[in-house]
């Protein structure tokens, strides 16, 4: 009887030894994801914030980008009493601003103090284009350095210091994305006078004529929640022929512009309501001094004739020869 209570009386204790010691290492290492937050955050704070500025590309081109240094608090897992593990991580959001494109954000960061080096990694590029790293270092409220792809230098960058901590609204948010898609559109929004000088195999059927491209807004709810007022822009429009009276021809247009290319281009594909053959169209060339080049495509890639238009109300000199 004795030695049973003894070997009892020595399980017990071990198992209290034994749940002692998990309290101990738990709490070890909540002392010390505390501790390397405190750490974090009092390194961050001396850099965290949004900084705007040019980015000049390869090419020549200038661009205005903004990065948002943002320290943020994730959610890791679970403590061994049922709260949240929260870790500090350093993160960043890529804005261009102007020429407007969607933000990236949930970037990863590294800051080194001692040197004041910066290097941002976007493990969500996909495409060889994409910008998939950043390295720059940060120093009297400057950020430069060089934004890369997958395929080499995109181009440099010098941001100054415009806003600070991560209370601010520069976090790339889809608003503002939105906001300056409106801009750009409503800048070549309008009416194009022009002409479509055709190719000499298809000159044999539809002579060359003249005709009238116009450009809207059209916003684009989000999703079905009736309180949500955010709306998409996107750029829409018409095309029509001089000759052709009754409109049967008249061409709905949707439209792609990249103005961060030099010169600007702008995509147009064209549907056709009154016809039911399954026509369709493709308009590739470039907008530049409000003056639009391109390629009159069919949906199969065949060039049917050049395209020249001008915004306002005045036909290129192009068209100058062209009757109907």
């Amino acid at each position: 009887m004795l030695k049973k209570l003894i070997l009892a009386l020595t399980v017990l204790s071990l198992a209290a030894c034994a749940f002692n010691n998990d309290d101990n290492g738990s709490d070890n290492f909540n002392k010390k994801l505390n501790d390397d937050n405190q750490r974090s955050a009092e390194i961050f704070r001396k850099v965290e914030g949004s900084y705007q500025g040019n980015m000049i590309r390869e090419n020549g081109a200038t661009e205005i980008v903004q990065i948002s240094l943002l320290l943020l608090n994730i959610n890791t897992g679970t403590n061994t009493d049922g709260s949240a593990k929260i870790q500090h991580m350093q993160k960043a959001a890529y804005t261009r601003v102007s020429p407007a494109s969607a933000p990236l954000t949930d970037m990863d960061v590294a800051y080194v103090p001692e040197t004041g080096t910066l290097n941002i990694l976007n493990s969500k590029a996909v495409t060889n284009d994409d910008v998939q790293s950043i390295i720059a270092t940060v120093q009297g409220g400057v950020i430069t350095g060089t934004v890369k792809s997958r395929t080499g230098i995109i181009g440099r960058i010098s941001l100054k210091f415009i806003i600070g901590g991560s209370s601010n609204d520069g976090n790339g948010s889809d608003e503002q994305y939105y906001n300056r898609l409106r801009e750009q559109y409503t800048a070549i929004s309008g009416t194009y006078l022009g002409c479509v000088i055709s190719t000499k195999e298809v000159s044999q059927r539809i002579p060359s004529y003249k005709g009238k491209i116009k450009l809207s807004i059209f916003e684009q709810k989000v999703g079905t929640n009736p309180a949500d007022n955010t709306t998409i822009p996107t750029l829409v429009g018409s095309f029509t022929r001089n000759y052709d009276k009754n409109d049967f021809l008249k061409a709905d247009l949707s439209g792609i512009y990249r103005s961060d290319f030099v010169p600007a281009t702008l995509s147009l594909t064209g549907t056709y309501p009154a016809q039911n053959n399954g026509y369709s169209t493709v308009f590739k060339g470039t907008l530049a001094n409000g003056e639009y080049t391109a390629d009159f495509m069919n949906a199969k890639g065949g060039i049917e004739g050049q395209m020249y238009f001008k915004k306002g109300q005045n036909y290129p000199a192009k068209c100058a020869n062209v009757s109907r």
